[in-house]
């Protein structure tokens, strides 16, 4: 349902473009305009895409209370998306919510480097010693490419003696790539029908999981599987974990996981005459096991837990006693 509300967002944002372009002497957003544009733009976007359509109203009057209260008076647009976001994530107890403000034209910054991703999202695989096979699995991405690499690592790592996926600084995803994984780990397939979905505007649950049944390729089907967690594990990457702990497939050893349970989508949007844009993301869909748990603000609890900063380390140790 939302998704067929942003072209017409995007068509009212252009026309606001095409039509200020036509004019001289263009004047610059202020901060308090980008700000108001900005909560109504997400008033809209509750209204039309958060599943708790009860919930979203509230969530929309909570909004026009801070407005009526002046919690955005001389504040920057970075400072006002933290509150609206704490205001969401508070509310529903969903990390998932959130809302930035970031520079039309980004500034240079001297970050870190980043890992660099395999079209799989892993960053890197190895055999350890003891024959252990490791996979350092930072984002979820589900396509024929990613689908490929991963049948190659797998395929490198089939004749460990067990398996580690690293999974402690995945933001989640494409949940597909994690049940095409499934398939090689799981001799009993009612991990298939673990999860169920119900997102804006359908009445009935549905089955959550995509379905891949490969008649070929390396399985793991007897190996130990250890999944290593963090609070960085978010999203997708959380119900990775999930599943293997409710059907007790693998150990999950490290730190809880974020919590955020519930799957949505993302929208842009800016003024014409702003250096700003603001990015949001709301929930459209909930997803519960057929016993109705969720990991919504609770995360996924590891079977180990693990306090240092060394996970692989820590985990090693334990997989080797």
């Amino acid at each position: 349902m939302f998704r067929k509300s942003i072209p017409i967002l995007f068509a009212i944002l252009n026309g606001v473009v095409l039509l200020s372009c036509s004019q001289n002497n263009i004047k610059k957003a202020t901060a308090k305009e980008d700000i108001s544009f900005m909560v109504s733009v997400l008033k809209s976007s509750l209204t039309q895409q958060y599943f708790d359509k009860k919930k979203a109203t509230d969530l929309v009057q909570k909004l026009t209370e801070m407005e009526q209260q002046k919690m955005f008076e001389g504040v920057s647009d970075s400072a006002a998306t933290e509150m609206v976001t704490n205001m969401l994530r508070k509310e529903t107890n969903d990390k998932h919510f959130n809302v930035i403000a970031y520079p039309k034209i980004p500034s240079i910054q001297n970050d870190k480097p980043q890992p660099k991703l395999s079209s799989a999202g892993i960053s890197r695989f190895k055999i350890l010693k003891n024959n252990i096979g490791y996979i350092k699995w930072d984002l979820c991405i589900a396509n024929e490419d990613a689908f490929k690499e991963i049948r190659r690592v797998l395929d490198s790592l089939s004749g460990c003696d067990k398996l580690i996926f690293d999974i402690s600084e995945n933001p989640g995803g494409d949940g597909a790539s994690s049940a095409f994984i499934n398939q090689f780990l799981y001799r009993d397939k009612s991990y298939q029908t673990l999860l169920k979905k119900k997102c804006t505007g359908e009445q009935d649950w549905k089955q959550s999981e995509v379905i891949f049944n490969y008649t070929n390729g390396p399985t793991f089907f007897d190996n130990p599987i250890y999944i290593i967690t963090s609070d960085k594990t978010f999203s997708a990457a959380e119900y990775f974990a999930f599943t293997a702990k409710e059907l007790k497939r693998a150990t999950i050893i490290g730190k809880t996981t974020a919590g955020a349970g519930n799957p949505g989508s993302s929208v842009s949007v800016a003024l014409p005459n702003s250096d700003m844009f603001f990015w949001m993301f709301i929930p459209n869909c909930q997803i519960v096991t057929r016993d109705g748990h969720s990991i919504k603000g609770i995360g996924v609890k590891p079977d180990v837990t693990l306090k240092g900063v060394n996970l692989l380390n820590e985990t090693l140790e334990y997989v080797l006693k």
